[in-house]
C-alpha cells in the first residue's frame, strides 16, 4: 500500500499519463490519484470546462480525425487553444493526475511534472477490449485501429507532438510485461522523489504557468468538488 499524503507541502505537482487504448492507462491513472491523494482529471472534467465556456464541439474535435480543410478551421483551432488553456489551469492548481490530451507535451521540462507513457502490444490490447465489450476479434481490432488513428491525429495535427517519442516521457511502461499495480507503485515512488529532489537543472514549476484568473478560479472550484 502506498501511503497517501494530503498536505499541500507534500503535493503540488502533476502526473501526466499518455496511454494507448487497452493499455490499462486509465486504471493506473485512477489508482495513482487514489493512492497519492491527488485529483484525477480526464476528458470528462475537461469537457465540462470546455462546454461551460461555450466550446460545445469539444467532443467532435477530439474524437474525430480532421480532414485537410478542418485543420485550418478557426472553430477547431479556437477549441484546441482553449483546451490548452484549461489544461494549463489544471496543472497550475496542481495535485492532479492528468490523463491524455497531450499533457506530456504541454508540460515538458517542469520541475514538478512527471510525464508517463503506458502502452502494450496491439494483440493484448485487442484481447482486453474484446473481454471488456464482448467483441469479436475483428471488431476489437477495428475499434483499436480507429481510436489509435484518432488520438495520434489529434496529438500530431492539433498539438504538434509525437506521442511515440519516448524522449518525451520520464517513464514508459509496457503493461504486457509489467503488472499494472507494480507500475502504479513505481510511478508513485518516482513522483514522490521528483517533488522531494526536483528535476535536475530545471527551476520552473507548473504553478508558474500564466492562466486567466477567472478560468483558474473556476478550475480550482471544480477540482475542489471532485
Amino acid at each position: 500500500m502506498i501511503r497517501s499524503h494530503n498536505t499541500k507541502e507534500v503535493h503540488m505537482g502533476v502526473i501526466t499519463i499518455s496511454r494507448q487504448m487497452g493499455s490499462e492507462g486509465t486504471y493506473i491513472g485512477k489508482k495513482l490519484a487514489k493512492e497519492l491523494g491527488l485529483k484525477y482529471v480526464d476528458k470528462q472534467e475537461l469537457g465540462t470546462i470546455m462546454r461551460e465556456y461555450g466550446f460545445s464541439f469539444f467532443d467532435e474535435v477530439y474524437d474525430s480525425k480532421p480532414n485537410f480543410w478542418e485543420r485550418f478551421d478557426l472553430e477547431r483551432a479556437s477549441t484546441v487553444d482553449f483546451l490548452i488553456q484549461a489544461m494549463q489551469a489544471v496543472a497550475k492548481v496542481g495535485d492532479v493526475v492528468l490523463l491524455g490530451r497531450g499533457g506530456f507535451g504541454l508540460f515538458q521540462d517542469y520541475a514538478d511534472v512527471l510525464n508517463v507513457r503506458i502502452q502494450a502490444p496491439f494483440s493484448l490490447r485487442v484481447d482486453r477490449k474484446m473481454q471488456e465489450h464482448g467483441l469479436k476479434r475483428l471488431e476489437g481490432e477495428a475499434l483499436l485501429h480507429k481510436f489509435d488513428q484518432i488520438r495520434t491525429s489529434f496529438i500530431q495535427s492539433d498539438l504538434n507532438f509525437n506521442a511515440h517519442d519516448t524522449d518525451m516521457y520520464d517513464i514508459v511502461f509496457n503493461t504486457g510485461v509489467v503488472k499494472v499495480d507494480d507500475a502504479v507503485a513505481c510511478i508513485a515512488s518516482a513522483y514522490t522523489e521528483l517533488l522531494k529532489n526536483k528535476r535536475f537543472g530545471i527551476e520552473r514549476k507548473a504553478s508558474s504557468l500564466t492562466v486567466d484568473p477567472l478560468l483558474l478560479k473556476h478550475v480550482e472550484t471544480m477540482l475542489a468538488a471532485i
